[in-house]
């Protein structure tokens, strides 16, 4: 099964392979760098939403919102890992090239959405 990342609540900060177990929501810049190198190509080369799910899901990637933002998730946990933005690709930027992106918002209101193809 596919992780839903509208059905799990967090309910505090937990360790991931992508961060330790402390409040900050940031990625040490050595992680950063890295992941900017190797998405790179993945985010310019999509031309449709679905083709950079399809891409980033090559690699281990998915796309999500929280609180009104686009985020990177590891597809194997459903961990939020940092903002598109953080990687240099902000959701205005990617929308006027690939579209109007679809999403479907949960109805808790904890800001989480999962985005259509």
């Amino acid at each position: 099964m596919m992780y839903q990342p509208d059905l799990v609540t967090e309910t505090g900060p937990l360790q991931t392979r992508w961060r330790g177990p402390e409040e900050s929501n940031r990625l040490d810049c050595e992680t950063g760098v890295l992941l900017r190198m190797v998405l790179e190509p993945v985010f310019r080369q999509s031309s449709s939403w679905a083709g950079l799910r399809r891409r980033l899901a090559g690699k281990g990637f998915d796309l999500g919102f929280y609180l009104g933002r686009l985020v990177l998730n590891d597809r194997q946990s459903g961990a939020r890992i940092c903002s598109c933005k953080f990687l240099g690709y902000p959701l205005g930027t990617l929308a006027k090239r690939l579209g109007r992106a679809k999403v479907a918002a949960t109805r808790n209101g904890n800001g989480l959405g999962l985005l259509l193809d």
